[in-house]
This record gives structure tokens, sequence and C-alpha cells, in this order.
């Protein structure tokens, strides 16, 4: 690695030089649509006295030598007025010039780097022009900020709140129903239970800009419900760029106590991957998956011999250890450059990797309920909740972010441009829980121990191009495509389990071993997503009746996605007397020791009943055609349809079976609910199994949005759009487990229907300066079938179950209010707050009536889902959601910069309830963060912050029916984080 890096920085240093003398200089700027704010791409530029032309690039960019004087620049455009300039040039100077070609004459385009929208005035300017309604977060507010991820950035936007630290709900909607775009391509999850991709994956250092569009258009994709998240990676700079960052802080509940963790192998966990110490033994994974790793008999199996040296060859360590409190690391470096020759045109590089590692602790106290009544669990009001366990938790955690990016470009000439670019990046969280608590229902005590390792990655790479068509003599045609391959990874290796029960005749005795999964119990699992996709788009200027600019724009696309889940779990077997005879606190080590597998006093053996993988693919074929055309000079509209065919299929099975693709494990696959219950009584079908789950959909989906500029710098917005979302292909599959002891498990459904919806969308924009903003917006969604995630309590069991679901249908409107202002020179306000209503239709009474009377087929899918409330508020919806920064500057220079950032949501539905039992509601909170800022000069400049520093309990309860009383379904404190940081830039 060392390596790669110097020889990366050795070829950037022979680039740094200019290729012309400096007898010259340079003229340099950005040429911009008045009506669109679009970069003008094709303009001519000429210098007539010295006989000199160039052209703007797709950037809109355009660089011209010119020798010292002054000079009189000509910029030329079809459907454009031809404008003049005069311009003064230095030796060896870079003189900018920016252009703005139309009637308007808009407020001065900064020009920072060659992305552009990198700066918070860009991406407002970005904003006013665009066709839909939409907000960002730029690199500059990035940096400004104290968020290492894309996920924390994120909760800063208006509409958007973060759950988990990872997952994000926009507009009320939750993280299912909202998609993420890397550098304009789709992006697969690693996570197996999620559809969408965990933000903390995208370290905020190699982010250049996020947009969140909130309406439809044509040419975005269909699965568009709260909205788009859009990452847009760091593209090369016009200029030699070179940053380093240094940081270092440490989370106040780890500093001065000592730290628990694990050995997990050798170098590779320290960048987030998995070692090989931590992987499947050889012995067991180089056999074929359809043998299961049992000791065999006369029928076959595994010899003897071999089971033993299987059992030596696992990590052995099964207690964490303990050590100082560690600190918090973080490092980034970036650099960059271009460079043009007359003959092979221009050339671009960006490289840059970013660290970061911390550590966490805390204290989470954990229940479980479910409702009595001697009467009827459905006489609600009267219901009664009985504890099913109750689990106080020590959790000890490190994770490490690596993120590493690539971009190239190649413009062999202007108009012509081709591109690629490459993120891989690495999330992984080491995690020791140790848990105390009880269990109701066998009634025990217990205390555990569970030591994990989780590892996520995502490698994207994108291949693409600009091109320029010209056609007649009309303003030249732009051709955009790309070729995307995106991997996906999360790796579990070896989750080891301990646990000791104390009941019964222990009371006296103390704790003893549990004896019985999960005690003594290693979990496997390893997920890979890949998406292959292919797009093309053609856009076509043209004048409308009026003379005014216009454009018609369609395209194509391809998707294939596969996806793989499987997990394996490796028991314990103990053939001399019984392991209640070990008290607490005996660890592993002693009574798992080698000595113990060689002399045949125990054995392991691979627990393989039941379904422990599946496999998934989709395919999706879309086209669209979209027109975007003035009906006045200040009246804009966006008009479009877009096709998608898609076709989804989900196998749950056995690996011990899956050579037999026609084995019913696989599942069946059935046409109506009828026809499955007629199957399962055949006993054709499992009726722990619901079916191969397959999708197919065939849509089209018309938008629309209007944009009326009817004041001087104020925007009025309408829009409609009808849109949908699918169910994820893990959420197709009946497959669930247990991450560790009293942990719940979570279940597909193979009969979910994809959600369709409809969208409304107004919005009042108020641009005051290209940094001073206030927008006022009001939004309305009809969903039909939305997909929840519903609790199932189950009888005899300790733990919930969570099943995914189609409600019947929704409505959620809402109001968002933004506001940018700069009060005073030393003091600035950003504020944005978010009101929502939201109602789901869980299930038709009719059928709900027959399922409170037992009229419904117990081997029914219906019979599965109780809802405990028959409409109610959307999972993870907050009613308000609030944002506040205030910038206070200690001088007019600006050097100093004390931020302060805080972060509310209102109570929202965590978990919904079924069974009589009431939803789990977390109860609304607030964030505070402060980040001071020292900038020394252009170079050099220092950073402090305070994530958390009000140290914000979070809490989710549910409320008894009956009594009126709250108890508590979890909750935790985080601590602050304390960071200090150095960057320098060349």
């Amino acid at each position: 690695m060392k390596h790669k890096i110097l020889s990366l920085f050795f070829f950037l240093s022979l680039i740094t030089s200019p290729v012309f003398g400096q007898t010259t200089g340079k003229l340099v700027g950005k040429i911009v649509d008045s009506e669109s704010g679009d970069p003008v791409f094709g303009t001519v530029i000429i210098v007539r006295s010295i006989k000199a032309a160039t052209r703007s690039d797709f950037d809109g960019k355009y660089e011209l030598n010119l020798p010292p004087g002054e000079h009189s620049v000509e910029f030329q455009m079809i459907g454009f007025a031809t404008q003049f300039k005069k311009v003064t040039i230095s030796p060896g100077a870079r003189i900018s010039m920016n252009v703005v070609m139309g009637a308007q004459v808009l407020d001065t385009v900064e020009v920072k780097g060659r992305g552009l929208e990198n700066s918070e005035s860009a991406l407002l300017a970005l904003q006013r022009k665009s066709g839909v309604v939409s907000d960002a977060i730029s690199e500059e507010a990035i940096k400004k900020s104290p968020d290492s991820s894309a996920g924390d950035v994120l909760r800063r936007v208006t509409g958007i709140t973060l759950v988990g630290g990872r997952f994000i709900f926009v507009r009320g909607l939750g993280e299912r129903y909202s998609n993420t775009i890397l550098n304009d391509s789709v992006i697969p999850s690693p996570e197996p239970d999620k559809r969408i991709v965990p933000l903390d994956l995208f370290p905020a250092g190699v982010i250049k800009n996020i947009r969140v569009i909130k309406t439809a258009s044509a040419e975005d994709s269909a699965e568009f419900s709260g909205g788009i998240v859009k990452i847009e990676t760091k593209e090369y700079p016009d200029t030699l760029s070179l940053s380093v960052s240094l940081g270092v802080g440490k989370n106040t509940q780890v500093a001065g106590h000592k730290f628990k963790t694990f050995n997990t192998g050798d170098i590779n966990n320290s960048f987030g991957l998995v070692s090989k110490k931590q992987e499947l033994p050889d012995m067991i994974s180089g056999l074929p998956k359809v043998i299961p790793f049992v000791e065999g008999d006369r029928f076959g199996g595994i010899p003897t011999n071999l089971m033993k040296i299987g059992a030596l060859s696992f990590n052995q360590e099964w207690s964490p250890k303990e050590e100082d409190s560690p600190f918090n690391k973080s490092f980034s470096i970036s650099a960059g450059n271009s460079f043009k020759t007359e003959r092979w045109g221009r050339f671009g590089i960006l490289a840059g990797t970013t660290y970061n590692r911390s550590y966490n602790y805390r204290e989470e106290a954990n229940a479980r309920f479910q409702a009595s009544n001697p009467i009827s669990i459905y006489l609600k009001d009267s219901n009664i909740l009985r504890p099913l366990n109750q689990n106080n938790l020590k959790i000890y955690g490190e994770e490490v972010l690596w993120g590493n990016n690539l971009n190239l470009a190649y413009e062999p000439k202007i108009g012509q441009q081709f591109f690629i670019k490459t993120l891989y990046s690495v999330q992984s969280d080491k995690t020791v829980r140790e848990g105390d608590g009880a269990n109701y229902i066998d009634n025990f005590n217990f205390k555990s121990t569970n030591l994990s390792y989780i590892s996520r990655t995502i490698f994207n790479n994108t291949l693409g191009g600009e091109h320029e068509v010209r056609a007649f003599s009309a303003r030249p045609h732009k051709v955009e495509w790309n070729v995307n391959y995106a991997l996906a990874e999360r790796d579990e290796p070896d989750a080891r389990n301990q646990a000791w029960s104390q009941g019964g005749t222990d009371l006296a005795n103390g704790y003893r071993r549990l004896g019985n999964n999960p005690d003594g119990t290693r979990y496997f699992s390893n997920t890979a997503d890949t998406v292959r996709s292919q797009s093309l788009k053609y856009e076509i200027p043209f004048n409308q009746w009026d003379g005014l600019q216009s454009k018609l724009k369609f395209g194509i696309s391809n998707l294939d996605r596969f996806k793989h889940f499987e997990f394996r779990e490796i028991a314990q077997r103990n053939f001399t007397g019984s392991d209640r005879d070990v008290a607490y606190p005996i660890p592993g080590e002693v009574i798992y020791n080698p000595l113990a597998y060689t002399n045949g006093n125990r054995k392991i053996y691979e627990r393989a009943s039941g379904n422990n993988a599946y496999d998934a693919s989709q395919a999706l074929r879309a086209a669209f055609a979209q027109l975007e055309i003035p009906i006045l000079a200040k009246l804009k509209s966006i008009v479009g349809v877009r096709y998608e065919d898609s076709y989804q299929k989900t196998k749950t099975y056995d690996l011990k079976n899956s050579w037999n693709g026609f084995n019913t494990s696989y599942g069946c696959k059935t046409n109506s609910e009828e026809e499955r219950l007629l199957l399962i009584r055949a006993n054709i079908c499992d009726a722990t199994n619901v079916g191969i789950g397959e999708l197919r959909t065939k849509d089209k989906l018309p938008s629309g949005n209007v944009v009326w500029e009817f004041a001087k710098d104020m925007n009025l917005r309408l829009g409609y759009s009808q849109t949908l979302t699918r169910p994820d292909l893990r959420e197709l599959s009946p497959f669930g487990f247990a991450a560790y002891f009293q942990a719940d498990r979570i279940f597909g459904n193979a009969s979910l229907q994809r959600t369709y919806i409809h969208n409304y969308d107004l919005r009042w924009e108020y641009y005051i300066t290209n940094t001073d903003y206030i927008g006022v917006g009001a939004f309305f969604k009809n969903l039909s079938n939305p997909i929840e995630l519903i609790g199932l309590p189950v009888a005899g069991s300790a733990s919930l179950v969570y099943k995914y679901a189609n409600a019947q249908q929704a409505t959620i409107r809402g109001i968002e209010l933004d506001y940018r202002k700069e009060l005073l020179w030393w003091l600035r306000v950003e504020a944005n707050v978010f009101f929502i209503k939201s109602r789901v239709d869980v299930i038709d009474s009719k059928i709900y009536g027959l399922i409170t009377t037992g009229q419904v087929d117990p081997l029914s899918t219906y019979a599965a889902y109780s809802p405990t409330t028959l409409n109610r508020p959307l999972q993870g919806q907050s009613d308000f959601v609030a944002n506040l920064k205030v910038d206070v500057f200690v001088s007019k220079s600006k050097k100093h910069n004390v931020g302060f950032y805080y972060n509310y949501f209102s109570d929202r539905i965590a978990l919904v309830g079924s069974d009589g039992v009431p939803n789990a509601i977390q109860k609304g909170t607030g964030t505070s963060d402060v980040v001071y800022t020292y900038r020394h000069n252009d170079r050099l400049d220092f950073r402090s912050s305070v994530r958390n520093m009000m140290n914000t309990q979070f809490k989710i309860t549910q409320t008894d029916p009956l009594t009126g009383q709250e108890y508590v379904f979890q909750k935790y404190r985080t601590g602050l984080d304390v960071s200090f940081s150095a960057t320098y830039k060349l």
C-alpha cells in the first residue's frame, strides 16, 4: 500500500509544471445558461486580434492562453446573443471570467474547482434552476461540520431523519422507501435485511456533494418514494491539489475505563477487513456445501478423526480481554491534478484515502413484552403487558471506516469526455456484548457474552462518457452513457456466544453453564450483492415558439442484480458429564479446550436443520422520455413518462439440499393464496416456507413539474408524479435468524407486493442572495400496499419475531420550512423544520373481523398478521423534525469560527405492535454539536469538535393499555465524542 501511494505522488509530481511558458497568461471561466443555470457547452470563445479561439466543455468551462495585454473576447453560441468582454492579461497570471448567456444577468458564478458544485452558493444556484424540488449539502458545508460519514451529513438536510446512525428517513418514509445513487449509478446494499445502503459506509472526506431529490422526474429511477439520495464523489481539480488531514479524539464513556475487546487476527482488521483467522476453517469451507460438517456413520458423513482436526482449527478465544481506553484516530490524504497537451488533449486525476477508527461504549437496557387478557387480547383497552424477557447489556464497540476513491478523466478534444470513477469503502464493527437479564417464559436468570465482527464493503466502478453531437447548425446535442459494476459484501465470521443460567435448583448455587444452544455456538454468515447496469441518454436542445431554450431528453437503462446469503451454525456437544456442572465465570477457553476434542469428551457439529440460505435476482429494463420547455419566459414545465419492466425472484433453501434445484426446500411457487394452502394441506409444500418469492411488474409512470419565477428571485413549484417501491430481495425471503442470545428474529415474506405511490408537491422559494434563502413547501403522498415491519410474539418464546407485510394503504402529508441568512457579519443562522402527519390503514376491517373470530385458516398468511391497531402513523415517521446551525465569527477575516449544530426529532414508531401488544415508540430527543475552526492561512487550518455534547438519552417505550404505565423497550446513551484535527492543503 505504501509503495502504491508513493508511486501515485511521484506521478503527480511529474505533472505539476505547466506545459507552456510563463510569458503568456491564461483566461479561464465558466459559461452558464441564464434560464436553466446549466453549463453551456460548445460556446465558442474568440480573440480576433491574435486569431485565437476555443470552446467550452461539458462543465461549461473553458481556458485560453493569451499574451500579456488588453484583449476583446467574444462569446458565441447558437440561440444566444453574442457577448463581448474586455480582459487584461498579465504574464503567468490566471484570470477568471465567468459568463451568463441569455437575457437575464445572474449573480457571479464562483469557480472553485473542476466539479464546481462543491460550494454552498453553487449548490443553491443549482437548486434554484432545477426542474425538481431538491435539497443539498456541499463539500464546503461538510468540511465545516463535525460529521464523519454521509449519514451524519444528511441528518442536517430539511425533511431528513437519521435512524440508528446509518439509515435515513426522507419525508417520514422509512429507509426502505429511499434510493441511493452514487455517481449516477445504482449501488447494492451489503445488509442482508435492508434494501438501502447504510450511509455510514461513505466517508465524508470523499464526497463532493449530496443532493436529495424530492419530486420525481422521468429520467430518475421509478423507485422513488421519500426521495433519491444522490452522492457525488470529488472530481479532479484544474490545478495541482494536495490535502492531508490528521485527527485524534475520544468518547467520554470510553475515557478513564478499561475497554474490552478480542483478538481478530492480522492487519486486515485494522482496515476493516476479515482475516484468515476469522474465516470458517478450510477443513469445513473446503467441503461441498451440500455436505454438512456432521460426524458420519455407516451411511456417510465426516470421519471422526477429521471432525477432531476440524474442531482444533477454530479460534479458541471465547472471552474478551481488557486494555487501556483507546483514542479515536483519523487520517485522510487526497491529491489531484489535470494537464493539457496540444496533441493528446486533457487528462485529469484525483486519488484519495480517508481512514477513521473509533471506539465506543454504552450500557443498554432492553425488555420485550406480550399482551395478556383473561377474556381476549382483542379487547385492547383492557390488555396488560407481561414481560417476556429483560436484558441489560454492556456493549463495547470498535468501528473502522476506510474509504478510497480514484477518478480519472480524459478529454481528447472539447466536447468529447471519458471518465472512470472508482470507490472502494470498508466499514467494520467489532463488538463485545455482555448481557445480564431474565427469561420470564422459562423462569431463569441469565448472563451472556457475545463476540462479533462484521465487515461491510462496497466496490463501485463507473465507466462513462459525455459527447457533443453536431446536428445541422443548431446547438450541439449531448450524449451521456455509463457502464457500472458494483459489489457490496457483508461478512460476519465466527460470532461466538457463551451463556449461563440461574433458576430452579441453581438459585442457591449461582449461575451455571446453559449447556445448550446458543451456549458454545459459533455463527458464520456472508452476503454478496452484485449490480451490473448500463444507461444511455440523449439530449436535444431546441427553441420553442417564442425562441426560448428547450430540451428533449430520452434514454434507456438496464440493470441486473444478484444476491446470495448463507448462514452456518457450529454447535457443541459434551459426552462426559454435563455443562450444567460448570459454574460461572469459568470461561469457554477452559471447557472448550483442545484436549476435550482430541480425547472425545467433546465434539462439534454443524447444526444443519432448516433453511439457511437464499439466492435472489432482479432484472430491470427501463426507458424514459422527458421534455423541458418554457411555456412563457418565466414559466417552465418538465413533463415525461418512464417505463419500467421488473422481475424479482428469491429462493430460500437449506444448503445441504442445494444440489437439487427441484427440491421443495427451495420453496413452492404458487399463483394464489388458495393454491398455496392446498399444496400445504397435501404435504407438497412446507408450511414454514411461504414459497418462492417472485414478483413481475410492468409500469408506466408519468411525472410533471412546473417552475414559475413569478417575481424577482422567487420561484413557485408544482409537481405531480407516480412512483413505486418494490420489496427488497431479502424481504421476499422467509429466512430469519437471531444474531445473539435473546436477540429478535426478522423474517421476510414471499407474498409481498410492490407499493404504488401518487406524489403531489408545492413549494415557494426566495433566493435572497447567492447564499441566503427562504423556502416553504407542502406535499401529499398516497401509498397503496405500503410495506411495514411488524412484531409477532410467538407462544412459548422469550424473544420476538418480526415480519415484513403489506398494509392496505397509507397517506402522508407535510410542510417543510427552510431559512438561511447572514444576519450580521459575525452571525449566520441556518434552520429548517419539518411537520408531517401520516396514516396507515393496516388491514381491511372485514378480514380483521375474520381473524379475531378465528375464521381464517391458521396456515394463511393473513393469520400471522394480527395488528394491534387498524390505523396508525407510518413506522419510523416523526411528526416534527428540526435542524439548527449557528455560525459565529470572531473577526471580519473569519479566521475563527464557532459552529453550533442542533438536531431534533419527535416521537416515532420504532416497531409496530401485534397480537394486542402496543407499538414501541422511540421518544423524541435532540442532539447538539459544537465545532471550532481556526483557519491559520490558505493552507493550514485546525478544528476541534464535541459531538452529542448533552449526552442525549435514546429511549424506546411501550405503554400498558390498561394502566397507562410506560415500560422501557430499549434505552441507552452514547456519550460525548471529542476530537481535534489539523488539515494542510497545497
